[in-house]
């Protein structure tokens, strides 16, 4: 068999091929003072075998999700120590790493079944529910199409983006207007908000604990007045509920689905005590 003979020098073309790295990252690593290739007389790269090295190490170093700073500070200073460290540091990383992982899988097990529990939910009857406090941070804006809903939405869900789980597994919900409500409009809203179950995020609102009226039905926002109506003709008052402040909780909305046949939305008012 014959064997492969083990050059002493290569070039960037060639190192390029056998690391599976692009030229041009090449010369980044020699403008960062990384990797510093000797010149041939006509001006080209020549990799030895100790560049050659760093280079393998550079490659592992960049998989573990290191900065090519950091990757420089570790091949100028190496040793055990440092070695140690490193390891230390890339195993804090991936229990953090898997930290989040886990939160993401519960949080998505959790949209998963809420959306089961929505599919049977009972429409078009009128519940009273024992409600905990619920603490929520909130946008206030007037709102009166669907596109300002949702840019609200997204506007709220961005202020408290590092502290939010996903937005898809959040409990949204928004006021309706009562100023509206008094003129007869159902479609006009002054606020969204999100439900917040993580206790070591600040809140800015609570809805609290009471005995809630709540209406559910399917379909189009468009069926609001008359969840409302129903709502105050179940408490024995006229109009649309102004003289409270009723909001809906979208259970299932766009974020869901594109079918509106299959958004769910409960309508609540807390009652008097």
């Amino acid at each position: 068999m014959k064997s492969t003979r083990i050059k002493d020098s290569y070039t960037i073309s060639e190192v390029s091929r056998l690391f599976g790295i692009g030229i041009d990252s090449l010369r980044y690593y020699e403008r960062l003072g990384i990797i510093t290739p000797a010149r041939a007389a006509n001006g080209y790269r020549i990799y030895s075998l100790s560049d050659m090295y760093k280079l393998a190490s550079i490659k592992e170093l960049r998989s573990l999700g290191l900065g090519m700073e950091a990757i420089g500070a570790y091949l100028d200073h190496q040793s055990l120590d440092s070695t140690e460290r490193l390891i230390d540091d890339e195993l804090n990383l991936i229990a953090a790493q898997i930290e989040n992982l886990h939160a993401r899988r519960d949080a998505l097990t959790e949209r998963q079944q809420r959306l089961d529990t929505a599919r049977e939910a009972l429409v078009g009857e009128m519940m009273q529910v024992a409600m905990p406090v619920r603490r929520c941070v909130r946008l206030s804006g007037r709102l009166e199409r669907d596109e300002e809903m949702d840019l609200f939405i997204s506007r709220l869900h961005r202020r408290y983006d590092e502290q939010l789980p996903l937005l898809g597994t959040m409990t949204v919900g928004a006021f309706f207007d009562r100023e509206a409500l008094a003129a007869g409009r159902a479609d006009v809203f002054d606020s969204v908000f999100f439900v917040v179950e993580d206790a070591s995020i600040p809140c800015d609102f609570e809805l609290p604990a009471g005995t809630y009226l709540a209406y559910r039905y399917r379909g189009s926002y468009a069926q609001d007045a008359d969840a409302l109506r129903n709502l105050a003709e179940y408490r024995g008052v006229p109009g649309l509920c102004e003289d409270v402040a009723p909001f809906e909780i979208y259970e299932i909305d766009n974020r869901d689905t594109a079918r509106e046949e299959e958004f769910l939305t409960r309508v609540e008012l807390r009652l008097p005590k």
